[in-house]
């Protein structure tokens, strides 16, 4: 009998901590493992990295005064002026300077030369003093609470990543009267980034904008965890998924600020054509297939789901699920309403009866869930009105941001939408809206629906931005 077989040396809690030993250094990590760290005298809960150009100073100077109006003001920030020229290093020192006097101390100016958008995130870690870092860009706007949500998730999950949610606003660039550049919002708030931290779905995209995380400097500074300067786009995601899959993301759903998605300004996804984000995606996705992954237990419901090909199985975020009222003011006049859901063989009911604030209902919006490609098939919905009788629900197909295929409706873009309009509003008592969904689009769909869907969706952003941008030149009465 031989006794000199390892009887482990080969399982995978073994292989897996030989792997990271072999990326992060079997020293680093057996410190890690045990917390053995320390940080500098005094240093802040979180270090906030705000890269700038010196280009967008009105976007600047509001994102300081959301830090100025903080409720928790543990944390400094560290400003990295990427290439400044003269006029951009002068006014972002002038901001700096015009800040209230107990900002003094927490904000300094640090100019880094040279490299990608992604050299001046290096420098800033390497030089942030915090538990934790988050990177706020200078043209995001934060609430009052924002540090606030990242320190009370500290408490019962140091050492992990922390999210936030964070909601989506169209905004403009525009001159007023007077010559000068007013930052103006066009559209309402999406919900697109109101959702946990889902592993599985982060392998093929990133729904996380930078300002909703704060990812433990510990990360960074002792396992080496460093961003890839290599990148030119989406370093954010691939620093955010190797780090994930050692630390793990704890959650809280307070949404915490607004990411600005401009219209008619200077970007990322404008300042480097599709080729470069597609090499850039595939590059970071390679890998991820080279790594072992640890699959959260809260994730591995939606794997069993697909494999089984179990439509009911399929992990549905209720908390995403909410129904939107039109009483003649618009949709975002009111808070959305959550439904009480319930199911069996396959077919989900969500039955909602807060109608109690509505004189009388114009139209109702489903949204089932924050993210695209998903199928809701043999859905239909039950109205009733005060006295218990039935109320017709009539869809409308051109107000539906998906594609209507046989029975189903086909989305493919983020913030799925169905829209009933009411012929003659009147005051309901509940809706039940009954539907089965599935993460996938159905055989035979990726033909000519998709040309619809394209076409559709291109005419759609088009007059959103026309409408928008009409709207602003409107003379003023």
């Amino acid at each position: 009998m031989n006794n000199s077989i390892n009887p482990t040396e080969h399982s995978t809690i073994v292989s897996y901590y030989k792997e990271l030993s072999d990326i992060v250094g079997k020293e680093n990590l057996e410190r890690f493992l045990k917390g053995d760290y320390t940080y500098e005298d005094n240093a802040p809960f979180l270090s906030v990295i705000m890269r700038t150009q010196g280009h967008r100073p009105e976007a600047l100077s509001e994102v300081l005064l959301c830090l100025c109006g903080q409720s928790d003001m543990d944390f400094e920030v560290l400003i990295m002026g990427h290439n400044l020229d003269e006029v951009g290093r002068e006014s972002v020192l002038e901001i700096i300077n015009d800040l209230p006097e107990f900002m003094d101390g927490k904000v300094s100016l640090i100019e880094v030369i040279g490299g990608n958008r992604t050299t001046p995130l290096s420098r800033g870690f390497e030089a942030a003093k915090g538990r934790y870092i988050s990177i706020l860009d200078d043209d995001d706007l934060v609430f009052e609470d924002w540090v606030e949500a990242f320190h009370t998730l500290e408490k019962d999950n140091s050492g992990k990543i922390l999210h936030t949610y964070c909601v989506a606003q169209d905004w403009l660039n525009v001159k007023n009267d007077y010559d000068e550049t007013v930052l103006v919002s066009v559209s309402p708030f999406r919900t697109i980034y109101c959702t946990d931290f889902e592993l599985i779905r982060q392998l093929s995209q990133n729904y996380c904008p930078t300002f909703s995380l704060a990812f433990p400097s510990i990360a960074y500074k002792l396992l080496g965890i460093h961003f890839d300067e290599a990148l030119t786009t989406t370093e954010d995601w691939d620093f955010l998924m190797r780090t994930a899959l050692i630390c793990g993301v704890a959650d809280n759903p307070t949404i915490t600020g607004i990411y600005r998605m401009w219209i008619n300004a200077e970007n990322s996804a404008t300042l480097h054509n599709k080729k470069e984000w597609d090499k850039n995606h595939k590059y970071i996705q390679n890998k991820f297939k080279s790594s072992s992954i640890i699959v959260p237990k809260g994730d591995t419901d939606d794997i069993i789901a697909k494999s089984c090909g179990d439509v009911f199985a399929s992990k549905l975020n209720t908390n995403e699920f909410t129904i939107l009222v039109d009483d003649g003011s618009g949709f975002m006049a009111h808070r959305p309403l959550s439904p009480e859901f319930s199911g069996e063989n396959g077919i989900w009911h969500a039955r909602c009866t807060e109608f109690g604030d509505f004189d009388k209902v114009k139209s109702i919006r489903i949204d089932p869930l924050v993210s695209g490609t998903m199928t809701i098939k043999t859905f239909r919905i039950k109205a009733n009105d005060d006295n218990g009788n039935d109320v017709t629900l009539n869809i409308n197909k051109f107000r539906t941001n998906g594609v209507f295929y046989k029975d189903m409706v086909v989305f493919l873009g983020d913030d799925p939408q169905i829209r009933y309009d009411v012929k003659n509003p009147v005051k309901l008592s509940s809706v039940v809206f009954e539907f089965q969904f599935f993460y996938d689009v159905p055989v035979g769909f990726m033909r000519m629906p998709i040309l619809r869907f394209t076409i559709k969706h291109w005419a759609a952003a088009i007059f959103r931005k026309l409408r928008a941008i009409l709207r602003l030149l409107k003379p003023k009465k």
